[in-house]
């Protein structure tokens, strides 16, 4: 059901059953006064804008993306989301909830480890570290819709510096609102013996994470989880470029290659006695490129639109076995089947999640993330005749409570990055270092001597 308006100003809809699945996830940190799987994408810059101070022309531009993107600005019920047109007392009101100064020395890191779960999507401004830090619920977005936003944050604080005094299309907004994916999609609510033998297809591949490779950690079973902290590491234009051509040789896309070195990574790290099991991962698809326009490109930034289910492979195989297996998942794409599976999908994960008693012993595990096509979604610079902020860096991750590490991965201005994202509950900084370090190792030795073998093969 699309957004109706029940009243003058307000806004509903009966919120998605992707969106509602994960909102159940989102929900089960509560008890630590957490958001699980919460967003945060961060931006580190340079400004030069002289026309008013920073920080304002920062909140002005967060106030004009809510116009662009009212998504940031709806509130969830069990069932319905709810936005309610601001007049300007309420636009500011809605300012001082989500746009936050930090005006001393704490760190993104600082700001994510203490993150709390909050009614919108907050952006924190760091001044000390010419950042920003924009934290979604995640039932909200996804990784792509996430640097959209950052992306459209920038080009609405030069918006509002063109406009001065600003004008905002007061309630025309609502028009912006996005749909659940079921709604983008159209998905039939019929159960259909072909929808359900999809989902079934994509929930059986659950059961690969039994049995599965795990990872050691410091704390006991009964040590309750902490902050989430992250560790980065950059590579290089030059190394960057040389990768992506041993990937060409080899037939294989940066990001299988990645997901190979993780994977190889797993087995470096575990415990002697269980190198022989079979690894478990997460295949990510995005559902963008499959909905109707405009919810295809920037437009959709606030909303849920991704799918993904487990992929295993066994301890006996090569990195480029894992790297090919892997290529081959990915440029698959969203198929049929998965998209078809959305709501079923969805609709069973619920009820699993709500019913589901934690287990005696806590798993653990390194699992993979990696976001396509980054630096066409975030521009580097964004400019006007007289200001410009030129971003030095980007970076995304997401609240962890459990034991799992998550391995993130992207590439901007040219440069191929990683955040390993963890709680510090169960893994120190030291060990993290170590786990990044390794996955460079196996990532670089492996698909430089893969390609070069195969380059003298070939001559």
């Amino acid at each position: 059901m699309a957004w109706a308006e029940i009243r003058p100003g307000h806004w509903q809809r009966p919120i998605g059953e992707n969106e509602a699945m994960i909102k159940v996830v989102g929900e089960g940190g509560r008890k630590y006064e957490k958001d699980l799987w919460s967003i945060s994408v961060t931006g580190s810059f340079v400004a030069h804008i002289e026309c008013k101070p920073l920080s304002q022309a920062l909140c002005d531009g967060w106030k004009t993306l809510r116009f662009y993107h009212p998504s940031i600005a709806t509130t969830a019920g069990e069932d319905i989301l709810e936005y309610h047109t601001p007049n300007h007392l309420q636009l500011e009101q809605w300012a001082d909830e989500s746009f936050v100064l930090v005006d001393n020395d704490t760190s993104p890191d600082d700001v994510i480890a203490r993150l709390t779960p909050r009614r919108f999507a907050t952006l924190y401004y760091l001044r000390q570290h010419a950042s920003i830090l924009i934290n979604l619920s995640h039932w909200r977005t996804d990784g792509i819709g996430a640097f959209h936003l950052l992306n459209a944050f920038f080009q609405a604080v030069f918006e509002s510096l063109r406009q001065e005094p600003r004008e905002l299309p007061w309630g025309k907004e609502s028009a912006r609102l996005v749909p659940s994916i079921e709604e983008a999609l159209d998905l039939p609510r019929a159960l259909s013996p072909m929808i359900e033998r999809a989902a079934k297809q994509y929930l059986d591949t659950l059961a690969d994470n039994l049995g599965a490779l795990e990872i050691p950690y410091e704390s006991e079973t009964r040590v309750i989880p902490k902050g989430t902290r992250g560790a980065r590491l950059r590579f290089s234009q030059d190394t960057t470029t040389e990768l992506e051509t041993a990937c060409h040789l080899l037939g294989i896309h940066l990001e299988a290659a990645v997901h190979a070195a993780v994977t190889a990574t797993a087995y470096s790290i575990a415990d002697s006695t269980s190198r022989h099991k079979h690894h478990s991962s997460t295949m990510r698809h995005s559902i963008r490129p499959y909905l109707p326009a405009p919810y295809n490109g920037e437009a959709g930034a606030a909303g849920l639109y991704t799918a993904g289910y487990v992929v295993k492979v066994p301890a006996s195989q090569s990195w480029l076995e894992n790297a090919k297996q892997y290529e081959f998942e990915y440029s698959r794409g969203a198929t049929p089947d998965l998209l078809s599976s959305r709501r079923q999908y969805a609709l069973t994960m619920k009820e699993v999640l709500k019913n589901m008693s934690p287990p005696d012993t806590p798993p653990s595990g390194l699992d993979f993330s990696y976001i396509p096509s980054a630096q066409t979604l975030v521009k580097p610079v964004h400019a006007n005749a007289s200001e410009s902020v030129k971003l030095r860096d980007i970076g995304i991750g997401v609240d962890v409570l459990s034991r799992h590490l998550y391995v993130f991965m992207w590439v901007f201005s040219g440069r191929l990055e990683f955040r390993l994202v963890y709680n510090e509950a169960y893994y120190n900084e030291s060990m993290v270092g170590r786990i990044l370090a390794l996955v460079e190792k196996h990532l670089v030795s492996n698909l430089l001597s893969s390609s070069e073998y195969c380059s003298k093969a070939a001559g």
